[in-house]
């Protein structure tokens, strides 16, 4: 299968791809500096397909061996647009960072947009296992959760695990055999509420609500905090504040006060004039070290690995 799939103007396919560390968990693989993203995503109840993303001539080029029926492909190009953020909307965001000289190359380089997994279920199961623990034990549970639950595809990959699995393996399993400790009993109760259709992880982000409202349910979600729903919010475009952790601010003190830290209210201060938007401008900027000239990446992104 191949598609061309369109891109909003100013995309930066490479930025989207290295925004964060989402590129390093399974069952994502990427190319060199960015040229390429491989994933399994489910197509269909118990199968999977292995995707490539490419970046061509002002559209991404989406690639899978084999051949998919009308639905499966469709479910892959689902897949694919999630990933990529392509409907999500950054025109207010790059509008408003054009009026600063110093965050207005935000908008020059198509920065802003963070990537994803194939659906909303996977981003806020791999933000909760961010929580409270090191990149590294992040990085092991998510490949445990793909290894013992996610769909097989052809080739023998995995996609990630959808909430029935998950569900079916229960609190002891996901805390046992995936070793998620603390957080085992959160993913067994969110996944059932998805099962019984309590929430609808597809329709946070076209819900018409406000973002406050919204933030309100997604903080009411088993192990679902505020640096959760901040950085959930932020991925589909719709922030609300700053969603730090404690690598921001280590890395906010060494950029901007020579390594001395300080509170959340003098990081908030900062940002405080581009109001909804202050979240994706700290991350930006302190992130921007993992770029030269152009899309080239530093290698500063690799840190995250």
């Amino acid at each position: 299968m191949r598609e061309e799939l369109p891109t909003p103007s100013g995309y930066s396919f490479r930025r989207t791809l290295l925004s964060h560390g989402w590129y390093a968990l399974a069952p994502f693989a990427i190319g060199p500096k960015g040229a390429w993203l491989e994933t399994t995503v489910t197509v269909s109840k118990g199968r999977a397909a292995r995707i490539r993303m490419t970046a061509d001539h002002g559209h991404v080029l989406l690639e899978t061996p084999g051949k998919l029926g009308a639905s499966e492909h469709a479910a892959a190009v689902a897949a694919a647009r999630h990933i990529l953020a392509l409907d999500v909307d950054l025109a207010e965001f790059h509008a408003s960072v054009r009026e600063d000289e110093g965050l207005r190359w935000i908008a020059e380089t198509g920065s802003g947009r963070l990537l994803r997994g194939a659906t909303p279920f996977e981003d806020v199961v791999k933000l909760v296992l961010t929580t409270n623990c090191s990149w590294s034990l992040t990085v092991k549970m998510v490949r445990s959760l793909v290894d013992l639950w996610g769909d097989h595809a052809p080739d023998g990959t995995r996609s990630f695990p959808g909430p029935e699995p998950l569900a079916r393996a229960g609190t002891r399993s996901l805390r046992d055999r995936a070793k998620t400790g603390y957080r085992a009993p959160y993913l067994a109760d969110l996944s059932r509420r998805v099962l019984r259709g309590e929430v609808v992880p597809e329709r946070w982000q076209n819900d018409p609500r406000t973002t406050a409202e919204l933030a309100k349910d997604l903080l009411e979600l088993p192990g679902v905090g505020p640096y959760v729903a901040q950085n959930l919010l932020k991925f589909m475009g719709r922030p609300q504040g700053l969603g730090l952790d404690s690598w921001m601010r280590g890395k906010y003190a060494r950029l901007f006060h020579g390594g001395r830290r300080v509170s959340d209210r003098t990081i908030e201060r900062r940002y405080k004039k581009l109001g909804v938007w202050a979240g994706p401008a700290l991350w930006l900027e302190l992130t921007r070290d993992w770029w030269g000239e152009g899309d080239e990446p530093s290698g500063g992104w690799e840190s995250l690995t």
